[in-house]
């Protein structure tokens, strides 16, 4: 029986892992991808600088940590989640039931991806779905935000201030509305193309046009890079049914990084927290591992194996 089954490897999970790794915890990590999100990259075209990504930097720290630890780690999908009298089955897709008496769930959500001709084939060359990382780049330069989504609209306020020109695509109506949008749409940098729908993207190896089109109208846009926020998919398959996600399909956690199920915790992305950045995931999921840690220590059936004085 272990303390503590961790699903997913990204920042939350990798910081969950470094966390039971310290406290020295029976604990398991299964995961698909190891680092997650964070391991994305985005190259520029004419790119005069490094892309600084510090919470890259310490994920990929945390990830040799666990490495070290081939024992507490395990490659695998993780199919569902079941509690059973004051346990946990974690069913995997080839190495069977494991049991634990907390779970704790980091596996992150799924940027929705840009549908359209030959968006995929930009990905990570001029094309990306993380603004945030890459706007010190833009300094002087011409970037595409595509999104109706509050955090597309932080996008467009950050880029806003260090790039030449912003062209901000299908804002939904009741964003523009907020404060934040009214200020952005006052700064002479900022072009709006509301209700316009992107044809295809543009460009020899970097994306460097995007085609929209609204009512039959076309319009074709220069760029250095394009930014896509059309919402995330949380990836909670292995808990649907009890009871612990929103209507999107989030994990609704308390303060403590747990769900209503006792035992059962979530961190990073694929919760309703506010903040989809590595760093603030990496803090849930040090969270999550102390409130399971807390949860294990008030269990009686944690110290049946301890040698007695």
């Amino acid at each position: 029986m272990r303390d503590m089954i961790i699903v997913g490897a990204g920042a939350a999970g990798l910081s969950a892992a470094v966390y039971a790794l310290g406290k020295q915890l029976n604990f398991l990590m299964v995961y698909e991808e190891l680092c997650g999100k964070s391991d994305w990259g985005q190259e520029l075209a004419d790119q005069d600088a490094e892309a600084y990504r510090a919470g890259s930097e310490a994920v990929n720290l945390f990830a040799r940590r666990i490495r070290a630890h081939p024992e507490h780690t395990i490659s695998d999908r993780v199919t569902s989640v079941m509690p059973t009298n004051e346990t946990f089955q974690v069913v995997t897709r080839n190495h069977g039931v494991l049991e634990s008496r907390t779970v704790i769930i980091a596996t992150g959500a799924t940027p929705v991806a840009l549908d359209v001709p030959y968006a995929q084939e930009f990905v990570g060359h001029g094309l990306g779905y993380s603004v945030t990382t890459y706007t010190h780049l833009l300094a002087g330069k011409t970037a595409a935000v595509i999104g109706t989504r509050e955090r597309a609209l932080r996008g467009v306020g950050e880029l806003a201030r260090l790039a030449r020109q912003v062209y901000w695509i299908a804002p939904d109506p009741a964003i523009m509305t907020t404060s934040l949008a009214q200020t952005v749409q006052q700064r002479p940098n900022v072009e709006v193309f509301a209700g316009y729908r992107v044809q295809e993207i543009i460009g020899n190896f970097h994306a460097g046009e995007v085609v929209i089109n609204r009512n039959g109208e076309t319009r074709s846009l220069g760029v250095d890079a394009v930014f896509v926020d059309l919402g995330l998919q949380p990836n909670t398959q292995m808990v649907q049914g009890l009871g612990v996600t929103d209507a999107q399909g989030f994990i609704q956690v308390n303060d403590h990084n747990a769900t209503s199920v006792p035992g059962l915790f979530a961190a990073g992305d694929v919760t309703t927290s506010f903040g989809e950045q590595v760093i603030i995931a990496m803090g849930e999921g040090a969270r999550a591992a102390l409130g399971a840690y807390d949860y294990v220590l008030a269990e009686p059936a944690s110290y049946a194996d301890l040698p007695l004085d």
